[in-house]
């Protein structure tokens, strides 16, 4: 068993987690998280699930586990809105002074969540950037080149922009929610520049990444990639040109 190194966190925090249609493996993830991380976290934390009209039992899943675990909530959508609704959604429900967020196929390691942890009282934001990314060749380039490109025109020196693996202040998160509108399937990419562009302090740590429990990240399917990929450039365009106004 592998032992997880515990720190002390200033408050308690909202984990939240976008969830459709993983009920292959999502019993094992959500139970990783609570043992390795959700049970040591201050009291008061919570875990707000925003779950999109599966159909594979996720459903079923979820609902014994809430019974479960009292500081398990769920957000249930009859619709597939997309990731960036869901996380809209789930960084609106978030009640704690510390947020969370992070995705629900298990490529992120729970344990790494202590890394971050020692930095918080001092950031805003403290990011995780993965290390040895397990994903198909074609999104690890497309992601290479995205980074490039997007620190070139911020002048930044994060590594994984879009990196869902990472504690940010509530308050912070809420106030710069409205302002998401450049990057609509990249939000945590646009919520991290704006914070840099808006002057919040931000410490950037590596966490491992792995294969997820299926295997390789579903993520983006390689159909609608190069449109979302030119849609990703259009946003950082709009970014820069608002800032520069």
């Amino acid at each position: 068993m592998t032992r997880v190194k515990v720190r002390t966190l200033p408050a308690p925090v909202s984990i939240l987690m976008p969830v459709c249609n993983e009920a292959e493996v999502l019993e094992d993830v959500l139970e990783e998280w609570v043992t390795d991380v959700i049970q040591h976290l201050p009291a008061g934390s919570e875990l707000i699930i925003a779950e999109a009209a599966s159909i594979d039992g996720t459903r079923e899943i979820l609902g014994r586990l809430c019974q479960k675990y009292a500081f398990m909530r769920v957000i249930y959508r009859d619709t597939k809105e997309g990731f960036a609704a869901a996380a809209r959604l789930l960084y609106s429900e978030a009640t704690c002074p510390l947020v969370f967020f992070t995705d629900s196929d298990g490529q992120y390691v729970p344990s790494e969540f202590w890394k971050l942890a020692p930095f918080v009282g001092e950031f805003s934001i403290v990011h995780g950037a993965k290390i040895g990314r397990q994903d198909p060749f074609f999104r690890k380039v497309a992601s290479a080149v995205f980074n490039r490109v997007a620190r070139v025109m911020f002048d930044v020196h994060y590594s994984d922009i879009n990196s869902a693996f990472r504690i940010m202040k509530t308050d912070m998160v809420k106030e710069l929610l409205p302002e998401l509108k450049c990057m609509p399937t990249l939000i945590n990419a646009e919520l991290l520049l704006r914070a840099e562009m808006d002057n919040r302090s931000i410490k950037q740590v590596h966490v491992i990444h792995r294969r997820g429990r299926k295997g390789a990240s579903r993520g983006l399917p390689p159909k609608h990639f190069l449109k979302e990929s030119l849609a990703a450039y259009r946003g950082l365009l709009l970014l820069k040109s608002e800032y520069k106004r």
